[in-house]
């Protein structure tokens, strides 16, 4: 009840401060609403003509990429391999002019397109004012005059260029000058038809649009006049976008300027809005305020976000906050900073939360410490399977007297024991793992010299990569014990690190593989079998032994397949990610 009490307090408390301050935001109301009135039509009309600039942009790209591609049209490589006067050009030509036609069209914004050969002379004008087309015809040509003299090195590459027409009116041109053979190809936009649009938007009395260059030269005057554009012109500085206010001194009126330059010309786009259109209606805005008792509807908004403020703000903090938990974001924390109502709570749950966190972690620590524990265990029962084996090739080779063999097999033998001693780490280099497997081999090539040769190709780029020890080591040594036979003559094992083809970039594929007689069918559905993991192990100790470290390294990322290859013989191949990993007991990255 005391809580309740306090809340009734506070909103009697919230109603009185906000009742107090109205009678002042009326006094202010009048100047506050012009300024805002003004700033929210600035902004509005900047960013419609944003985005008509952009959408012209992009118009104009997509004519840029027709131009380009002009040189492709089978009847403007016709027009390039055909004679002048010839029948089959007359027809590539009339063929050329229906499709320019009807571009014109699809694109309302073109006025004129155009196809000049500087070879013969030939100009092929299609244009959307036919009423006046020689007159298009000789704007085309003292264009294409001056864009040879004065440009002489423009290409498709150009910018669109700002010609003006001995009539006054200016265009907007591209050429593209490498459709072959002397050909070129190029578009007219009137500068009128470009502010047409904006000419539908409503600007007020005695407002409008113009285009202007970067230099201030008014390009059109249709939808404003010129000489009330000087008289402004002064005021307006110079920048690429963005709104102000000037003034006509001689009509004695405001205008909002709104300006936006072309990405993909040399033009900039004016608005020209009379500030008297933007405040009309304001001082009927400013009697109902002072005069409807819709302030009081006002107030009480104003009171029920104060309530919003004290209640149900941390009610719903602290809802948002348990729905965290609840998914298992356990660095959730709430703000304390609430009424003195919700802090209890609050501080209450935060102290929950760090509980909760707190045993999570303990959890998850113990858990590791388990299966470094069964990792450790697993990594040694390795050992004793390769011991047996070892003492086996030191008794071939002692039955058969070889002195200086047994020598070299003691060197080699001394070599895999250094490195059996150093398995107690984590990790080791690919590097190193391929030289133990190389020992190993060269172990096995003393014991069947004319009947046994090895092939490893370990890339750079793959040597310094971190493996848990002994991974590849009982493949081989499988590939020795039950792949080997003489019946197909030399058995090759070939060990092999390359890029992973599907995912070059995040896998690499190690493999090891024979000529031998390959696996069973029956045990390659077996080592293939996804509940092979889940066995004890007891039957295939090595190979199951290096899988469940592998899965315990690197979980559902590494891939381990076993097959037979099309010609002959078994492989099995170890699909690792490519991560940065660190080698135990090295102080560099690998």
């Amino acid at each position: 009840m005391n809580i309740v009490n306090s809340v009734r307090f506070k909103i009697f408390i919230g109603f009185a401060l906000v009742v107090a301050p109205l009678v002042l935001f009326l006094a202010f109301n009048n100047v506050y609403s012009m300024n805002v009135v003004r700033d929210q039509i600035s902004q509005n009309y900047n960013k419609l003509l944003q985005q008509y600039v952009e959408d012209t942009d992009n118009t104009l790209k997509e004519f840029d990429n027709y131009l380009f591609h002009l040189y492709s049209d089978p009847d403007v490589i016709n027009m390039n391999l055909y004679p002048l006067e010839s029948d089959d050009y007359v027809l590539a030509k009339q063929r050329l002019f229906n499709k320019l036609t009807r571009q014109l069209d699809i694109y309302n914004l073109v006025n004129t397109f155009f196809v000049f050969s500087a070879t013969t002379g030939d100009l092929l004008v299609s244009t959307r004012e036919n009423t006046y087309y020689y007159d298009r015809v000789q704007t085309v040509k003292e264009f294409i005059v001056d864009n040879t003299k004065t440009r002489p090195n423009d290409s498709s590459n150009g910018n669109w260029l700002i010609m003006k027409a001995s009539n006054g009116d200016h265009y907007l041109m591209k050429i593209n000058k490498d459709l072959g053979a002397g050909l070129s190809g190029g578009i007219l936009i009137k500068m009128s038809s470009m502010v047409e649009p904006l000419s539908k938007w409503d600007t007020g009395e005695g407002g409008g649009t113009t285009v202007v260059s970067p230099e201030g030269t008014t390009l059109t005057n249709t939808y404003f006049p010129l000489q009330r554009y000087q008289n402004i012109s002064d005021q307006i500085a110079p920048k690429n976008s963005g709104f102000q206010i000037v003034k006509d001194k001689e009509l004695n009126q405001q205008f909002l300027i709104v300006r936006e330059a072309s990405t993909h010309a040399d033009l900039e786009f004016e608005l020209i809005i009379a500030e008297k259109n933007m405040l009309k209606n304001l001082p009927y805005l400013q009697l109902l305020i002072y005069f409807l008792p819709l302030g009081g509807a006002f107030v009480l908004g104003i009171y029920l976000l104060y309530v919003q403020r004290i209640l149900f703000k941390p009610l719903m903090q602290l809802i948002r906050g348990m729905r965290k938990i609840a998914q298992g974001e356990l660095s959730t924390r709430l703000h304390e900073g609430s009424s003195t109502e919700f802090a209890f709570l609050i501080a209450t749950f935060n102290n929950m939360v760090d509980q909760i966190e707190n045993l999570k972690i303990s959890v998850y620590e113990e858990k590791i410490r388990v299966q470094q524990a069964e990792f450790k265990h697993l990594q040694v029962q390795i050992n004793p399977h390769f011991y047996m084996n070892s003492l086996n090739i030191i008794y071939n080779l002692a039955a058969l007297k070889d002195t200086k063999s047994v020598q070299k097999m003691s060197l080699h033998l001394a070599d895999y024991f250094r490195f059996i001693m150093r398995t107690n780490r984590t990790t080791m280099t690919l590097k190193d793992e391929i030289d133990h497997i190389r020992n190993y081999l060269e172990i096995q090539v003393m014991r069947y010299p004319d009947h046994l040769t090895f092939d490893i190709q370990l890339p750079e780029r793959y040597s310094q990569y971190a493996i848990p020890p002994l991974i590849v080591q009982p493949f081989v040594e499988n590939a020795v014990i039950h792949g080997f036979t003489k019946q197909y003559g030399t058995y090759v094992i070939q060990v092999k690190a390359e890029q992973d083809s599907e995912a070059p970039e995040e896998f690499f594929i190690l493999s090891i593989s024979d000529n031998g007689e390959g696996f069973q069918p029956e045990m390659l559905q077996q080592l293939n079998s996804a509940q092979y993991l889940d066995q004890s192990g007891d039957e295939h100790l090595g190979i199951w032994n290096v899988r469940h470290r592998l899965q315990m390294n690197y979980g559902n990322k590494v891939a381990l397949r076993f097959m037979n290859k099309p010609d002959r013989g078994a492989m099995v191949q170890i699909r690792l990610p490519l991560h940065t990993a660190v080698v135990e007991g090295m102080d560099k990255d690998v």
